[in-house]
């Protein structure tokens, strides 16, 4: 049989093909992917490229999973297979198939729970039954095997566990330029203690939404950083996070950067003379335009002041006033998200119109909230006509404050440390009346304050 994108029909790649859409299934929270609706794949295909940069439409994802009936099974391409096996925690599909190859010869067993020994006969297979006299010596023999067999494979998989469990300990991501100006080239090394091939199972995660994977003999990787701030780079292996390595473009004072939803190839710098001085709080859709921004499309605004402060990142209180954009073509829900780095992580919080709910994401160090798995609507609200937001941090708890309501109050574990800038981040046009961060212990005020 061949398939309508011309892949060959063997039963085993649609077997596989079945387990994926399994585990795609339960990670996105509905094993019983017959009852999905049309939402449910429009949901999944945002999910898929949020998390993995690969745009795989609605109308494909049903053709996978068997929504869509076609005369022939529909078989994905490369791509698309890559990327429904890194949502579901592989480096992509080959890792894939060949564990699911790995565990399908690993776990044949015989009745009385041993692994089956490939020289004993099977047993379905007929033998002679055995005399009295050698009934003992028969059975001995049976298991003497079996139990070699399964003290040396134990042995093998113990020893398997901790060459991997010593690699990934050992394994660093080095950057040698941390810091920069906006842009960066950004040179990456790689050790690990690998001696042969291994290499190729890292990825970087670099921290803007793009990734990379080394080939079998690198160990050195650059990246273009085409926006100020502080990025978290983190060195990957078969899924697992391994290391983290920081990544840092400061600015002089107040800077605006553009970029437009799902064109990941290039940002639009803005200059803007006086930017928050003056009472200059914005930048119009025109000045957006003639930096070459489609102003027709959906597109984001991140005013952006990154430097070294001396702000306690576990003990602050940021109060900005703003307003987020009017009603345009392009922008329908309407948001704004703040972010303040620190020195080993970040807090970031989103707020939308209601009803946009489902796009929120908030994080406070290792404590992270997604609104595509937990109900965030409290952190709905419309600000096109102006609010105030508030994000308080007193020893490690953190408190959100939308128009002085409390909405959100969580505790976490890794600090921060001192503050290394601020971002805020408007979709569409965006205009910030007064920004003020202070260390709450000692009075510091944010340089870029106003």
């Amino acid at each position: 049989m061949i398939t309508e994108n011309g892949q060959p029909g063997k039963a085993e790649v649609f077997a596989f093909l079945d387990i994926s859409c399994r585990r795609v299934s339960e990670t996105y929270g509905k094993p019983d992917w017959d009852t999905w609706t049309n939402s449910d794949y429009v949901s999944l295909s945002h999910i898929l490229f949020r998390q993995t940069r690969v745009r795989i439409s609605p109308n494909t994802l049903k053709r996978i999973f068997g929504k869509i009936k076609t005369d022939s099974r529909y078989y994905p391409q490369k791509a698309t297979r890559d990327a429904l096996a890194v949502y579901i925690g592989h480096p992509d599909w080959d890792h894939f198939v060949k564990l699911q190859e790995w565990t399908a010869r690993h776990t044949e067993r015989i009745p009385d729970g041993f692994i089956r020994d490939e020289n004993l006969p099977h047993p379905s297979t007929p033998a002679d039954p055995p005399t009295l006299s050698s009934r003992k010596n028969t059975k001995r023999s049976r298991r003497l095997p079996l139990l070699v067999g399964g003290v040396l494979l134990l042995a093998v998989l113990l020893l398997v566990v901790q060459q991997r469990s010593a690699s990934r300990e050992s394994a660093q991501l080095i950057c040698r330029n941390p810091l920069g100006e906006n842009p960066h080239s950004a040179v990456f090394q790689l050790k690990h203690p690998d001696s042969k091939g291994e290499a190729g199972a890292y990825t970087i995660l670099f921290g803007d939404g793009k990734r990379e994977r080394l080939n079998a003999n690198d160990s050195l990787a650059t990246h273009y950083y085409e926006r100020p701030g502080r990025y978290f780079a983190i060195l990957q292996r078969d899924g697992v996070n391994i290391d983290t390595s920081t990544v840092y473009l400061r600015t002089k004072s107040w800077t605006v950067t553009g970029n437009m939803m799902h064109d990941t190839s290039r940002v639009y710098p803005i200059e803007v003379a006086d930017l928050f001085t003056k009472r200059r709080r914005s930048v119009s859709a025109p000045e957006a335009a003639r930096a070459g921004i489609d102003t027709n499309r959906t597109f984001f605004m991140e005013f952006i002041n990154s430097h070294p402060t001396r702000i306690d990142g576990d003990n602050f209180e940021l109060t900005t006033r703003i307003k987020t954009s009017p009603d345009r073509a392009g922008v329908r829900c309407s948001q704004v998200g703040i972010t303040v780095w620190g020195e080993s992580s970040q807090h970031m919080f989103e707020v939308m119109r209601p009803g946009c709910a489902h796009w929120i994401l908030i994080q406070n160090s290792d404590i992270q909230k997604s609104g595509l798995r937990d109900d965030l609507s409290f952190m709905g609200a419309d600000l096109r006509l102006g609010g105030t937001l508030t994000l308080r941090i007193i020893d490690k708890q953190a408190v959100i404050l939308i128009n002085n309501r409390q909405v959100y109050k969580t505790s976490y574990t890794q600090p921060l440390h001192k503050i290394y800038g601020v971002k805020i981040r408007f979709a569409g046009v965006g205009t910030v009346d007064s920004f003020s961060l202070k260390d709450l212990k000692t009075g510091s005020m944010f340089d870029g304050s106003f």
